[in-house]
């Protein structure tokens, strides 16, 4: 209670508090010096002083205590003392240096418990920003970040709502996250204040707004309220940091869209460039090598030519077998009309080496996915022929959480690593761009085990707008 009280009052009541207790004191002295032994009186006299220590501090103990030794001193022990100039003269000097000293110990001590408070802040904040900071690190989602700094900028500034609000090009807005009470809702005002001056704003000093920036440029806002109390003056200041980690995390779930969209559509690209070549192929050369070798069978009715011409249209379908299964290896056409099951049933049929194919799926994906899967195994199938002298290949697909897992095993010689060619390290960018992961494990003789995770949305999420993506 004391402390709410500006310290120049303090320091005038403590004075006049050392005055009162003088004279109390010296009532208290000359009753009880006739009947009171000096020494348990003087302990009552400082189990008294430490009470008033305890409970008002030292600004107030040290002239009360002052006071109360003096009229110890003067009128209870021996001689005794009148009150004249010279005695006033010494009550005085000795009561406005133990108000200075009191004056002086509270100031500092004060300054001690703020700078110890401030530092338990910081501490505080510091273990706050770096929590986010790891979640950005991590590549968590944008709306796992939002959601937490929202409930870290509420725990540190104690208020009773934070809100994180994103600015449409419409004009509307939308809510990224909330803590703390449904109400106040963010002032309507305050939205369109900071909107239009992209600067700190305040609402009746219940409500403050700190701008989002996003790459140069206004993304949305941070509000905090409070439904009773007024927010400090520095509240602006302490949002500031959060607001920096919330654009942070912005431009980097951007950053990794932005990539993740470039590398899909190269991919898309270059499956939308094999399967034109494998259209012009069927449409083009085999076409006509067809109609070519059925000419040549006519032909071959002449007895004359007939069997220089039947060998011609035996080399003619051997080009067209051969062109088949090189539109096949482009694009399998089976991949492409009856799904990823089929299609890896008849690569392993197709595979020198026997393979074990378990396929766990219950509707065609996404056909990036399928695509994508293909590759993989059929890369690595030839990768195991060719390098790792394997005897059994196996190859395993199930969707779990919401994401396509392949698992493709060969019992070979190992030691495959992304530093060893382009093949592995092309899948991994493949798939890397389909939003997943592909990792390798070769221990050196004890064979070969790629496994990769695609997701059947981009990020694990229904498809939609980013939470993270400004329009």
């Amino acid at each position: 209670m004391l402390s709410r009280i500006p310290l120049p009052l303090q320091v005038a009541i403590a004075a006049i508090a050392g005055v009162l207790s003088f004279e109390v004191s010296r009532a208290v002295c000359t009753l009880a010096r006739d009947n009171i032994h000096p020494i348990p009186f003087a302990v009552l006299l400082l189990v008294v002083v430490l009470l008033l220590a305890r409970a008002f501090g030292i600004l107030f103990t040290l002239p009360v205590g002052t006071a109360v030794i003096l009229a110890y001193d003067w009128f209870y022990l021996p001689p005794l003392r009148d009150l004249s100039e010279a005695a006033y003269t010494v009550l005085a000097t000795f009561l406005g240096m133990a108000v200075i000293v009191g004056t002086v110990a509270t100031v500092f001590a004060r300054r001690a418990v703020a700078a110890e408070r401030a530092s338990g802040q910081m501490a505080e904040v510091q273990a706050s920003l770096r929590r986010l900071a790891l979640l950005i690190a991590k590549g968590e989602q944008p709306q796992r970040i939002f959601d937490a700094v929202t409930r870290e900028v509420r725990d540190h500034l104690h208020s009773d709502t934070a809100n994180l609000v994103r600015y449409e090009l419409d004009g509307s807005t939308t809510e990224l996250a909330c803590a703390g009470l449904p109400v106040p809702e963010v002032p309507p005002a305050l939205i369109k204040q900071v909107r239009d001056t992209g600067r700190m704003s305040r609402v009746d000093s219940t409500a403050v707004g700190v701008p989002v920036v996003v790459n140069g440029r206004l993304w949305g806002m941070f509000a905090v309220g409070s439904a009773e109390s007024q927010l400090p003056a520095d509240t602006e200041a302490r949002m500031s940091e959060y607001t920096e980690l919330v654009a942070t995390s912005v431009a980097d779930a951007q950053s990794r869209a932005e990539l993740i969209s470039s590398r899909a559509r190269i991919v898309a690209a270059a499956d939308e460039a094999r399967r034109r070549i494998e259209r012009d192929l069927h449409d083009g050369a085999q076409q006509r090598l067809v109609a070519l070798a059925l000419r040549l069978r006519t032909a071959a009715h002449n007895a004359e030519k007939a069997d220089e011409v039947s060998e011609i249209g035996t080399d003619l379908m051997t080009v067209i077998d051969e062109l088949r299964e090189l539109s096949r290896g482009i694009h399998p056409a089976v991949l492409s009309d009856s799904g990823l099951r089929p299609a890896l049933r008849a690569l392993a049929r197709r595979s020198p080496v026997p393979v074990e194919v378990d396929v766990r799926l219950d509707e065609r994906l996404p056909q990036p996915i399928e695509v994508g899967a293909y590759y993989v195994a059929s890369e690595v199938l030839t990768n195991a022929v060719k390098h790792a002298c394997a005897t059994v290949v196996e190859i395993e697909a199930y969707v779990e959480d919401s994401s396509l897992r392949l698992r493709v095993h060969d019992d070979g010689t190992g030691g495959a690593d992304f530093s060893g060619g382009t093949g592995l390290l092309g899948l991994k960018d493949r798939i890397e761009a389909l939003g997943g992961t592909l990792d390798v494990t070769s221990p050196v003789g004890e064979g070969t085990t790629v496994t990769c995770r695609i997701p059947l949305q981009p990020h694990g999420r229904k498809p939609g707008r980013d939470p993270g993506e400004h329009q």
